[in-house]
């Protein structure tokens, strides 16, 4: 049987009553101890923008509540780790925005902060200036008037933002690279050109990416398609396992079915935190943004 990945650095939790996730941070380490992992890292979200609709408690507008909540969640987490069998990490998943006016006030939250990695996501739609933003998860949410055309475009944006997110040079590892499909979203063949861009990009950029388990609970397949990780295998782009667990029983979820998956594909670039002897520290990515 294929050795089986013994950590996850994808994980959140209910601190503080903001998270999503659905138990406490000492419920999911406790678990991790028995499964016996070596290491544990803590993912909540780092979710901020000025425009950013009030559709959850971890949204933020205001920046200096968000650094905040973001410096109390990695004291809980170093706090955690003192107490526990394992080393747990302290990361976050940060949904990432192209404008400069995002960047600028990430680079300000990250200075800010002493967390050890960092998770590059997309779970946004968007306009093409960010003056309309909409977590995939509350398209519900959007107004009926919302026409196929606009539907398109903030689709088109949805890729972008991918690619720019492996562009950036923030991100340890980008998470669910096709996120949208599990809502059946961007699924036929007139979307694969967004997505070749995207993995060329990983590629060029050597930039590490997630098979994120919890898509074999959701669609019976990972995140990102098979057919794309074995694209990024030929490219020797750099992965890492991730169970993006919300509880417990989530910790290690279909591992054994990735493992498999990579086995077949010969895939032996992997990534972990644990490789360098310094943490990755990401160099922002200069570019001349006109938003």
């Amino acid at each position: 049987m294929t050795k089986v990945q013994n950590f996850s650095l994808h994980t959140h939790n209910n601190a503080f009553g903001i998270f999503d996730g659905h138990t406490s941070p000492q419920e999911m380490v406790k678990r991790a101890e028995e499964l016996g992992w070596t290491h544990m890292g803590i993912s909540n979200h780092m979710v901020w923008h000025p425009n950013m609709p009030s559709q959850h408690k971890m949204l933020f507008r205001d920046i200096n509540q968000a650094i905040d909540i973001y410096k109390r969640n990695i004291d809980l987490i170093r706090e955690l780790d003192s107490q526990s069998k394992i080393k747990i990490y302290a990361g976050f998943e940060v949904d990432f925005f192209p404008s400069k006016q995002w960047r600028d006030g990430f680079e300000k939250i990250c200075k800010s902060l002493d967390y050890d990695y960092l998770i590059g996501a997309t779970h946004f739609i968007r306009n093409d200036d960010e003056s309309m933003l909409c977590n995939i998860y509350y398209m519900n949410q959007l107004p009926s008037e919302t026409s196929s055309t606009q539907m398109q475009n903030y689709m088109k944006n949805y890729w972008l933002t991918n690619i720019e997110a492996a562009k950036s040079g923030y991100f340890d590892f980008i998470a669910h690279l096709d996120y949208c499909s599990i809502f059946n979203l961007c699924t036929t063949p007139e979307w694969d050109d967004y997505k070749w861009q995207l993995i060329e990009t990983l590629s060029e950029k050597h930039q590490p990416y997630e098979i994120n388990t919890s898509g074999y609970r959701r669609i019976n397949r990972p995140h990102p398609a098979p057919w794309m990780i074995k694209e990024l295998c030929k490219r020797n782009v750099p992965v890492v396992i991730s169970d993006d667990a919300h509880e417990p029983s989530h910790l290690g979820y279909a591992f054994q079915e990735a493992e498999n998956l990579l086995s077949e594909l010969n895939y032996s670039n992997r990534w972990d935190i644990k490789k360098d002897a310094e943490l990755h520290v990401p160099q922002p990515y200069k570019h001349a943004w006109n938003l």
